[in-house]
């Protein structure tokens, strides 16, 4: 018999993802003399989203959901065969976005440019926070019905966030946009969810922190879908869409 499901999204609804991308990135921007981290974290940005942007995979990567800054610390291994050459391009993105920040910045020090690559790649690998109180939330959504995870991101900084975070063993399938081939707001990576969990998407409920994947995607898909605002206001209004402020008010919602 079909069964009512939840699946979570990962990044800014478990665990904290964007702002925490954008310290490591004004943590490596410290090491060009004379910079403002904070004022320079906008340039910086601009300035490796335009490598980001001309690579030989931005059309896919726009699909899977994949940010620049993914780029500057995954190696892009564990994803579908479509992924190969954005694997061996990886290395050559990275040197060329940092050089191209170094630019920007009016230094030409290559020696600068790698010592950032290798500072924002460390500061990202340390472990990224969880969303406070995301642990009780999930257990006692869990306790009472079967629960899988569904992201976008490549395979290998994905699975790491999932280990540094306790959350690998947590979920009765985890779909990941990288290794799927898919990325949210497609229908199908919904239902790629929920098949392995024996659950029909009008009976279930997707619960992320992106209006335009997790919520309109759930939605095309069948399913009902709760949005974490986090003090952002509704892009849009749906009878089937549940609007919180945080993850931790999921336990009293979901009675």
């Amino acid at each position: 018999m079909p069964r009512p499901a939840v699946i979570f999204d990962l990044d800014d609804t478990l665990i904290v993802e964007e702002s925490f991308a954008m310290a490591s990135l004004r943590e490596a921007i410290a090491v060009f003399p004379g910079i403002d981290p904070a004022a320079a974290e906008e340039v910086a940005l601009e300035s490796i989203r335009s490598v980001w942007r001309n690579g030989p995979a931005y059309p896919i990567c726009l699909d899977l959901g994949f940010a620049s800054w993914e780029g500057l610390w995954s190696d892009f291994t564990g994803n579908f065969h479509g992924l190969d050459g954005l694997h061996r391009w990886a290395p050559t993105y990275r040197s060329e976005a940092w050089v191209a920040v170094a630019t920007a910045f009016g230094v030409d020090e290559p020696e600068l440019a790698r010592a950032a690559a290798h500072r924002f790649e460390a500061a990202q690998r340390a472990g990224h926070p969880v969303i406070d109180g995301m642990s009780t939330a999930l257990a006692a959504v869990g306790g009472r019905y079967p629960v899988g995870l569904l992201t976008n991101g490549p395979s290998d900084i994905q699975r790491l966030k999932l280990d540094q975070a306790g959350l690998s063993e947590a979920f009765g399938v985890v779909v990941i946009s990288g290794e799927f081939g898919h990325g949210k707001p497609s229908p199908e990576v919904f239902l790629a969810a929920l098949d392995p969990l024996g659950a029909r998407p009008e009976d279930s409920v997707m619960v992320g922190d992106s209006w335009e994947r997790d919520i309109v995607g759930a939605l095309d898909a069948g399913m009902r879908a709760v949005w974490i605002a986090d003090g952002r206001p509704a892009p849009g209004s749906d009878p089937r869409v549940t609007v919180v402020d945080s993850v931790r008010e999921l336990d009293d919602l979901l009675e």
